[in-house]
């Protein structure tokens, strides 16, 4: 299955909460499960979370998830996990995480159980989104007092890729064949790629067989899909048992990031 989402389309789900310190976090839902309860305190690090992650039963599919972040200058989210594998991306402002600097358009890759941050914006904020091919709506796990909750038997991964830079709306249009930048690629599947389509063009994405499924973002341009106009900060998810979608460029050119899962190794592997 695909499940696609326009910006426009995501918009009215926007809300804010306030964190700790004083800043704002906006949340814009795409797809999927509610990662957690807009009433909830899921944005402070010091209130109780009693939410119990269920691993799905054998042959149980969960729903993917797709939601957009934005950090005023202010706002931190502490060190955490969650239950299952992400990605998150970074589209718009810069920051940190961990120590390490974060702007546009980087990508990383934690597996579930897998601890990151602080996410610190810069003074411009932070935009992000959080991609996941199975649904986790137990909200942010903070460290360290959610650390008895974490599966000490779940392999632990931890991948920020290098960035990879958008063209220009005028380098998109004069574009006259298409392009695929591989920014990682490992032998499990786990992989981010860059497709680059001109004007009109098309080009077909991997095959999701070869991992545990894509999400996708609309880094620049548009893609036409299904009737739609996907434009920039559009989101996909394609379903490992899909074919390989066939991104179709609109008139300026298109391109977009896809973000393929790698397949899970056993707990304990």
């Amino acid at each position: 299955m695909i499940y696609a989402t326009t910006t426009a389309e995501a918009v009215p789900t926007r809300f804010a909460r306030t964190t700790p310190e004083g800043g704002t976090i906006w949340r814009t839902d795409y797809f999927g499960p509610t990662p957690s309860q807009k009433g909830s305190n899921s944005v402070d690090p010091n209130a109780p979370n009693t939410n119990e992650y269920v691993e799905p039963a054998p042959g149980e599919v969960r729903l993917p998830q797709a939601f957009l972040v934005e950090q005023d200058p202010r706002a931190i989210v502490h060190p955490h996990f969650h239950f299952v594998d992400q990605f998150q991306v970074v589209v718009d402002g810069e920051g940190t995480i961990g120590k390490r600097a974060i702007t546009p358009i980087m990508a990383h890759f934690a597996s579930g159980c897998t601890a990151y941050g602080p996410i610190i914006p810069g003074a411009q904020g932070l935009k992000y989104f959080t991609l996941r091919a199975s649904a986790d709506d137990t909200g942010a796990q903070f460290l360290p007092a959610a650390r008895s909750k974490m599966r000490k038997d779940w392999p632990k991964r931890y991948v920020l890729a290098n960035p990879v830079l958008p063209s220009s709306p005028e380098a998109l249009r004069a574009r006259r064949e298409p392009a695929v930048d591989v920014v990682l690629q490992e032998p499990d599947g786990l992989a981010i790629l860059m497709l680059r389509i001109p004007p009109g063009g098309q080009l077909a994405a991997p095959d999701p067989a070869t991992g545990a499924g894509q999400s996708m973002v609309v880094a620049a341009g548009s893609i036409l899909h299904r009737g739609k106009v996907l434009d920039r900060l559009s989101a996909l998810f394609v379903t490992a048992d899909e074919p390989p979608l066939t991104a179709r460029a609109g008139p300026d050119g298109a391109e977009l990031l896809v973000l393929q899962y790698p397949k899970r190794a056993a707990a304990g592997a």
